[in-house]
């Protein structure tokens, strides 16, 4: 009998589209898969980009349950308006935010700009095109005013009022980027191990149960995951409808994050699925790939190739023709867009000065990066390192690889997120990209987990 882990990631190996960074498989009687593509390792606490709503809602229903707000309770009195509002923003209700109906034609939030920009005026500025309720249109803006309303009515931060109801319960941490006033993001931003993310996962599968103990409140999960709105996305993993804060899924639901962050949560059989990854396109054909292996192969045993084929998962690396040399590059680098073609390029790194060399111990890479020198070495493939800059240290992995046209191939994973820098240097100069982009950090030092 094939192994259902093993199929699956003999599957992903065979797109270069898809990138696996961890994976981690487990029910009430505990962790039955984990796994790690390296440079990632278990205790990296990943930028999950919007399971972070998720984890966001989980607050308001304790809200909920506390009688601090409830479902019917309108936006205007809850967190307040930056300047006077009319007409059908005076409408939206707590329900409309949690279930993203609030009746607008796009997202209130640019998510692709620094996160630091005034949240407020942003989703307050936009009249709902149709009445709140008519249809589900994904919203950051929305989620952005579930975390103030939770603020505004706990009178604490989201970290601070989950910590003694969620974090603590499961022996979790949780870090989360910042807005401009020093709250957390909340429609995005968390940071938390595979582990955590499964842990949560593993807490929805089981109705809010933990080792016997009823952590969330009674009913939230079936709340979040009741349909409260017909979804039409292009991909149709996407198009099971919206409950509150989590896409549902083909079976259960599913936590979800930009470029492939999940935990799939599968209640018939209390079993959750996690995932962090980085797919620069579309994440549908890995969602396709678990359903066809994973969930369709859950209790099947483990093969006795299983532990060695799991402990030796890495991230692909720059090839390598051995070639010694050394290579610089003056001044800025430039973006290079056909190193991701087809990603849009965000939040691009202010890298100049860029220099490698190649010695018998492996190679050398110098640059500046705002201005500071920054050094970093390789044997080639993948070496975890911390990055100073901002005043942080930032852990990074560097890989690189000479190519047979006598070029340097550099890889920069910044493993408190998806996101990997592909940097190139050869005889049409050096170019960069991200293979995913940051959407909302426009620093380096934004990329850690603090």
């Amino acid at each position: 009998m094939t192994d259902p882990v093993l199929a699956f990631i003999d599957a992903v190996a065979e797109d270069p589209q898809i990138n696996l960074h961890s994976l981690v498989v487990r029910d009430p009687s505990g962790v039955q898969v984990e796994a790690y593509w390296g440079p990632y390792a278990p205790d990296d606490r990943q930028l999950v980009y919007s399971v972070s709503k998720t984890i966001m809602a989980t607050a308001a229903g304790f809200a909920l349950a506390e009688g601090l707000v409830g479902l019917d309770d309108r936006v205007v009195d809850l967190i307040g308006t930056p300047f006077p509002v009319d007409g059908r923003r005076r409408e939206l209700t707590f329900h409309h935010l949690l279930s993203m109906t609030t009746g607008h034609d796009l997202d209130t939030l640019d998510f692709a700009t620094d996160a630091r920009n005034d949240l407020a005026t942003q989703f307050w500025r936009t009249e709902p095109q149709t009445p709140p309720g008519s249809r589900h249109v994904y919203n950051n803006g929305a989620s952005w005013a579930v975390g103030e309303v939770v603020r505004k009515v706990t009178g604490q931060s989201l970290l601070d009022y989950l910590r003694p109801r969620l974090l603590d319960p499961l022996g979790i941490e949780i870090t989360w980027d910042l807005d401009g006033r020093g709250k957390e993001l909340g429609f995005s931003g968390a940071h938390l191990t595979t582990g955590a993310l499964a842990a949560i996962g593993q807490l929805y599968a089981s109705g809010g149960r933990w080792q016997g103990r009823q952590v969330l409140p009674e009913g939230w999960t079936t709340l979040v995951s009741t349909q409260h709105a017909e979804t039409n996305e292009p991909d149709h993993e996407w198009n099971h409808g919206y409950g509150y804060q989590v896409w549902l899924s083909r079976e259960g639901f599913r936590l979800d994050g930009a470029y492939g962050q999940y935990a799939l949560v599968l209640p018939d059989t209390e079993t959750v699925i996690a995932i962090t990854s980085a797919q620069p396109v579309t994440s549908q054909p890995v969602l396709d790939l678990v359903w066809e292996h994973l969930v369709l192969g859950l209790g099947q045993p483990a093969s006795t190739e299983r532990a060695e084929r799991l402990a030796s998962l890495a991230l692909r690396a720059p090839k390598d023709s051995g070639a010694y040399g050394s290579w610089q590059h003056a001044g800025a680098v430039p973006v290079r867009p056909s190193l991701a073609i087809g990603v849009d390029q965000l939040h691009l790194p202010d890298i100049a000065d860029l220099a490698v060399t190649r010695t018998h111990d492996g190679f050398v890479v110098t640059f500046a990066l705002e201005g500071k020198p920054v050094r970093l070495t390789t044997a080639g493939s993948w070496r975890r390192q911390p990055l100073r800059t901002g005043g942080l240290d930032v852990p990074v992995a560097l890989a690189a690889g000479v190519t047979r046209r006598a070029g340097v191939r550099l890889r920069l994973c910044i493993t408190d997120t998806p996101h990997v820098l592909l940097v190139d240097l050869d005889d049409r100069g050096a170019g960069l990209a991200w293979q995913t982009p940051p959407l909302h950090m426009a620093t380096f030092a934004d990329l850690a987990a603090q």
